[in-house]
């Protein structure tokens, strides 16, 4: 541990490899990566941190990201930059930050704040300049003018508790009252796209293809709502305007407040008409078991409704003693792993034609107590693509010829003939699906009851 005493005027600091750096200023500075003063890139397998101490007399450390560019990653598990804060005797994590997308600012709740910056032996990137000051501010907003929404953007003051829901997380209109806002909320029918996806077979494209831009309106991500700005996991699908069914397996070790739903994205990079909501509460079925995977579904409460838009809309949910028939062609979409590039960031999809459980018999090797009823298996119809790590709990759907809607029939559980680690993630494999048919009655428990 160095110590580095303030000086009186603004101070540029560079953060020192296996070094925790403890810093007490007068009252500002800038912190930066080793090299970015020069014109170079952050070093190789670099671990770096720095702890900030505001002096007596301040309460609050504010952080300004003044140039950032980092290596994108999902879940930033390449280059990341950690902010901690002090929680007693513990040092949190509250955010991990990559990519070139400039941070929002920071503004810490305690005197001290800590920075940890890592890199990899892989893609180098610039770096960051970071401003620091010491302050007694208890927003990032203008406090007569504006409300500070939940994700730190600023709106005016006027339009907190207005009925409208104005911040994208409706963090403006928690905690107003009486729910003024539910007279503006808009309708949708479920399953009923405003724009069209592309349903014709397509060329034999490995990985599945991109979607048309929110076709696909029901399809959520589910995120670690510390990292920015791609913290996914999992996929989802939105049902009614407050609730997502997804797979058990995403959230039976997670905390509702760890969560955080991205709603009408298409790429997860772009924010425009996205709406995030935090898990209110979360229901795994009773029945889920990592030995058994027949009941891998959950259901999560959003802590506030949507507003439908084009981007946004509810997928229906299969009648009782509704059927899936062999052969029928469905779609599974998601963000998930590509080969040989890693994640998506843009929303793809894949032709998927249901089979008989036989074709998924490989998956006894894996789950031997399995049972062909709660399950659906599918296989994409051209063996070059198919679900992978990050498209767990991601909608399969399929369109009523009668009406057009499409139906959640499955929530994608888990390959066939491949595990985490397969280079060959989906590609030639059936994929077992939690069936929505099947578990209707638990999802229809869940959502009168959470």
């Amino acid at each position: 541990l160095a110590c580095l005493a303030g000086a009186a005027s603004a101070q540029y600091v560079t953060l020192q490899q296996n070094t925790n750096l403890r810093l007490q200023p007068d009252v500002r500075g800038f912190i930066v990566t080793p090299g970015f003063r020069t014109g170079g890139n952050a070093p190789p397998n670099f671990e770096g941190a720095i702890t900030i101490q505001a002096p007596r007399g301040f309460r609050r450390v504010r952080l300004d990201f003044e140039e950032f560019d980092l290596e994108t990653s999902v879940q930033c598990s390449g280059d990341y930059l950690s902010i901690f804060e002090a929680r007693g005797a513990n040092w949190v994590q509250v955010s991990r930050l990559c990519s070139d997308q400039r941070p929002k600012p920071y503004l810490s709740d305690g005197r001290q704040v800590m920075l940890k910056f890592v890199t990899d032996d892989l893609k180098s990137s610039r770096g960051f300049r970071i401003r620091f000051q010491a302050t007694n501010d208890r927003s990032l907003c203008n406090a007569t003018r504006e409300f500070q929404c939940s994700d730190t953007r600023c709106i005016p003051s006027s339009k907190h508790c207005d009925g409208h829901f104005d911040c994208q997380d409706a963090s403006d209109e928690f905690s107003c009252g009486a729910p003024d806002y539910e007279r503006h909320l808009k309708q949708a029918a479920c399953g009923d796209p405003a724009i069209e996806p592309d349903t014709a077979p397509g060329d034999r494209i490995v990985n599945g293809h991109e979607v048309v831009p929110h076709s696909w309106p029901w399809q959520v991500s589910i995120q670690l709502a510390h990292v920015k700005p791609i913290g996914h996991f999992c996929g989802g699908a939105l049902a009614e305007n407050n609730f997502v069914v997804t797979a058990g397996h995403c959230i039976h070790d997670r905390q509702p407040e760890e969560i955080l739903i991205k709603i009408g994205a298409h790429d997860l990079l772009n924010d425009d008409g996205v709406q995030y909501r935090e898990a209110e509460t979360m229901s795994i079925h009773p029945m889920y078991s990592e030995r058994d995977m027949s009941y891998d579904v959950a259901v999560i409460k959003l802590n506030m409704p949507v507003n439908f838009t084009d981007t946004v809309r509810p997928v229906c949910l299969p009648g009782v003693g509704a059927t899936l028939p062999e052969n029928t062609t469905c779609f599974s979409t998601g963000w998930g792993q590509t080969r040989g590039t890693g994640h998506s960031t843009q929303l793809k999809q894949t032709r998927q034609v249901g089979q008989s459980f036989d074709a998924c018999e490989g998956v006894r090797l894996m789950q031997p107590l399995m049972q062909a009823n709660y399950v659906v298996c599918a296989k994409d119809e051209s063996e070059l693509s198919g679900p992978c790590h990050g498209d767990s709990g991601g909608p399969f759907v399929c369109q009523n010829k009668g009406t057009g809607r499409w139906f959640l029939h499955g929530m994608t559980s888990m390959g066939v003939d491949v595990t985490y680690s397969s280079a060959i993630c989906g590609i030639g494999s059936s994929t077992i699906w939690s069936s929505a048919i099947a578990h209707r009655s638990y999802i229809n428990r869940a959502l009168n009851i959470l």
